[in-house]
């Protein structure tokens, strides 16, 4: 079933995958762009959460498990830039804990759904101009989190880290 894939999915990348693309990965290191222009750790994190809570809030309709900045989207949103200064950003544990706290209410919402379900509209009217279905919007959140992951990997190459698989 679509809903089994996704929330396993989820559940694995939450607690398997993203933890090890940040082993070794202390908060002073955080924002540094090993290559100008580079998505660090501290954006992509920032960046998985502004979208995953976007699904959450405006296709989902429910509860934000964590209250963001008024000025979060700028600094992670689409179009936004990764810059060096490290005090732009929050901690690791922060991320961490917040994307915990999102992909559980996510995957809440997956169990308690049925396949037929995720043919519903998108209620969204920006995301529903490319995503149309409550499906393709959960579809989008696993593609996305394995995107970004990917640049994690990428970055820890740069800075001459392990290769740290899950």
């Amino acid at each position: 079933m679509l809903k089994d894939a996704l929330w396993s999915s989820l559940e694995r990348n939450q607690q398997d995958i993203l933890p090890a693309r940040l082993v070794a990965i202390h908060d002073d290191q955080l924002a540094v762009q090993p290559l100008k222009g580079m998505n660090h750790p501290a954006w992509i994190l920032g960046h998985l959460l502004a979208i995953e809570q976007k699904v959450v809030g405006g296709v989902l309709g429910l509860p934000l498990p964590t209250a963001l900045d008024a000025n979060w989207w700028s600094i992670y949103g689409i179009g936004s830039t990764p810059c060096p200064d490290r005090q732009v950003y929050k901690s690791k544990a922060f991320y961490m804990d917040s994307l915990a706290k999102t992909t559980a209410r996510i995957v809440t919402y997956l169990k308690e759904k049925s396949d037929s379900d995720f043919a519903a509209k998108n209620p969204d009217p920006v995301l529903s101009k490319f995503i149309p279905t409550l499906g393709s919007a959960l579809v989008g959140v696993v593609n996305h989190r394995s995107y970004h992951c990917g640049q994690l990997a990428i970055w820890r190459k740069a800075m001459g880290l392990s290769h740290a698989g899950a």
